[in-house]
C-alpha cells in the first residue's frame, strides 16, 4: 500500500522564493529557525509595503477587508466567499487552489468579471513583479473565479503632494492582462516542480548570484557561512568575476592570481596580502590644498515616506530631519559644534535650513562625506525655499568631498577590505573609534528612530531616549571626518608604506 503523502503548503511569497532559489524555500519550509532576522531596512520596507497597501484602498473606496490575524486559512476564504455575494470591491482576499494559499491586495468587480490589482510600493512595476501577479490569477481562477483584468499598481514618481493626497494621481496602474495569462500554463508546471522539491531533501544548490537578486536572501548568513573574511566576494569594483573564480575553486583573496587582477582590485589585493597602508603624499597634498578656513564638517540624516507627507514632495523623496556641524574658525584652532534634529511629526525643512544658515559660518569651507548626498539634499532645500537659494548655492559651491582621497585611493588600508565606505574607513584608520556598539549605528537604522519618534508623541521618556541616540549617531559622522582629516594631514608629512 502506497503511503500518502502529505499536501504541503504554498503561498505567493514561497512561490516567488521557490523562482529565485529552491534551496531557499526548502528552508524556509522546513528550517525556518535557520532565517537571519531581519535588519532594519527589511523592516522598513515590510512596514512600508503595509502602509501603502492601506492607501491604495482609496483607489475603491468602500470595500470589505478580509482581516487575517487570529484567523485561519479557512476562515479568510470562507468570509472572501461570503464578501463577494454582496460587496464590489474587497481588499485581501483570500484563496486556495492547487495547495497554494493567495491573498490578493484588491479584488473590484466589473461587468467582464472581478479586476485583480497588485499593490507595489515601489516607484515602478519592476519585472519580478509579474510574477506575483501570475500565481494570484492561477489560484483564484483555479478556485473557479473569472478575473477579466489584472493590474499591477505602483506608485507615481512624477507625484507631487499639493495639500491634501490626490490618490488618482499618486498611483499608476499598469494593465499585465495579456502577460499573465500567457504564463499560467509555466506557472501550473512551476509549482508542480516546487512540491517535488519540497518532498525531497535539500537541494545542493550552492551560492550564487541569487543570493543577493532579486532580494537579499534571509538564508544567505547560514549558505555563506563556508566564505572566510578577505575573500574573494570582497573584491571591489567591476573587474574580475568574483562568482567564476569561486567556482574555479579560487575562495581567498590571497589565493587570487594577481596577474588577473587590474587597477584598484589589484592594489586591493597587494596591500592584503602585505596588511599594509598605501599613500600616496602627492594627492592627499594636493587634497589639503583645496580646504580652506572657516572649515566645517556637515551630515545630514534624512527620513523617505512612500507616501509623501507634507506639500512639495514626491514618493520617497529624501527629507533632512537632523545634520551635525563641526567646525574650526582657523587652522588648529578649537573644534565647535552645533546641532539641529527635528520635533517629531512636523514639517522640519524651513527650521532645519535656517538654523543650518545660521550656524555655518561665512563662506567657510566645507567637507562632506561623500558631498553628492548633502549636496542633492540642499538642492532640493533650495527649490522649496527660492528666497533662501544664493545662501544656499554659496555653501554648495563651498563643498569639498573628504570621501574622494579613500574613494580614488590616495590612501588606502588593507583593513578597509576594498570599500571607502566611512564605516570602513574609520576603524581602519582610528582605533578604537567605529560604530559598533551604538544604539544607532547607521542611516537606516537613523530614518526609522525618527519615523519611531514620529509615532511616538505622548511618550516623552522613549522620545528623550531616540533623541539622545540620534544626536550622539550624527555627531559621529562628523567627528569623524574631522579624526580622518587629522589622518590625512598626519600621513602627507611622512611616507607610510
Amino acid at each position: 500500500m502506497t503511503k500518502k503523502t502529505t499536501p504541503i503548503k504554498m503561498s505567493k511569497s514561497r512561490y516567488t522564493r521557490g523562482l529565485t532559489c529552491l534551496k531557499s524555500l526548502w528552508l524556509v519550509t522546513h528550517h525556518p529557525e535557520l532565517r537571519e532576522e531581519y535588519d532594519a531596512a527589511t523592516q522598513a520596507c515590510f512596514r512600508t509595503g503595509h502602509e501603502v497597501g492601506e492607501v491604495a484602498h482609496q483607489l475603491f473606496p468602500g470595500g470589505t477587508l478580509i482581516p487575517y490575524e487570529n484567523m485561519s486559512y479557512e476562515d479568510q476564504i470562507n468570509m472572501t466567499q461570503e464578501a463577494m455575494k454582496t460587496s464590489k470591491v474587497i481588499y485581501e482576499a483570500a484563496f486556495r487552489f492547487d495547495d497554494v494559499f493567495i491573498k490578493a491586495d484588491i479584488l473590484r468587480k466589473s461587468r467582464q468579471g472581478w479586476e485583480l490589482y497588485e499593490v507595489k510600493s515601489s516607484n515602478d512595476a519592476k519585472d519580478y513583479y509579474q510574477h506575483d501577479v501570475d500565481v494570484q490569477y492561477y489560484v483564484i481562477d483555479g478556485s473557479g473565479i473569472k478575473i477579466s483584468k489584472a493590474f499591477i499598481v505602483h506608485l507615481n514618481k512624477e507625484y507631487v503632494r499639493e495639500s491634501d493626497l490626490d490618490i488618482d494621481e499618486l498611483f499608476v496602474a499598469k494593465n499585465v492582462t495579456k502577460v499573465t495569462l500567457e504564463r499560467q500554463g509555466q506557472v501550473k508546471k512551476e509549482i508542480a516542480r516546487m512540491k517535488r522539491s519540497l518532498r525531497s531533501k535539500e537541494p545542493k544548490i550552492d551560492i550564487g548570484p541569487q543570493c543577493d537578486n532579486p532580494y537579499k536572501c534571509d538564508f544567505k548568513g547560514h549558505c555563506w557561512q563556508h566564505i572566510p573574511d578577505n575573500s574573494v566576494f570582497d573584491l571591489a569594483g567591476n573587474g574580475v568575476k568574483k562568482f567564476d573564480l569561486y567556482e574555479k575553486g579560487i575562495v581567498k583573496l590571497e589565493d587570487v592570481p594577481l596577474d588577473i587582477l587590474k587597477g584598484k582590485q589589484r592594489q586591493q589585493a597587494e596591500a592584503a596580502l602585505d596588511k599594509k597602508v598605501i599613500v600616496d603624499r602627492k594627492k592627499i597634498r594636493e587634497f589639503l590644498d583645496s580646504l580652506h578656513y572657516p572649515l566645517c564638517y556637515l551630515d545630514f540624516e534624512t527620513f523617505t515616506s512612500a507616501i509623501p507627507l507634507y506639500d512639495g514632495l514626491r514618493p520617497y523623496q529624501q527629507v533632512p530631519f537632523q545634520y551635525s556641524l563641526h567646525f574650526q574658525k582657523k587652522k588648529g584652532g578649537k573644534l565647535h559644534h552645533a546641532e539641529f534634529l527635528a520635533q517629531p511629526g512636523v514639517d522640519p525643512r524651513k527650521e532645519l535650513l535656517n538654523q543650518l544658515l545660521d550656524d555655518i559660518p561665512e563662506n567657510a569651507c566645507i567637507l562632506a562625506y561623500n558631498k553628492s548626498f548633502e549636496i542633492d539634499k540642499l538642492k532640493k532645500l533650495a527649490e522649496s525655499f527660492p528666497r533662501k537659494k544664493k545662501k544656499i548655492q554659496n555653501i554648495i559651491d563651498n563643498m569639498v568631498d573628504l570621501i574622494e582621497p579613500f574613494r580614488q585611493r590616495s590612501i588606502y588600508s588593507w583593513k578597509q577590505q576594498g570599500s571607502h565606505s566611512i564605516k570602513k574607513v574609520l576603524p581602519a584608520f582610528v582605533p578604537g573609534m567605529s560604530y559598533e556598539g551604538m544604539e544607532i549605528g547607521d542611516g537606516g537604522e537613523a530614518m526609522e528612530a525618527y519615523h519611531e519618534m514620529c509615532a511616538l508623541a505622548n511618550k516623552p521618556r522613549k522620545l528623550a531616549t531616540l533623541r539622545k541616540a540620534l544626536l550622539e549617531y550624527c555627531k559621529q559622522d562628523t567627528l569623524a571626518m574631522v579624526k580622518l582629516l587629522e589622518v590625512i594631514t598626519q600621513k602627507a608629512r611622512r611616507k607610510i608604506i
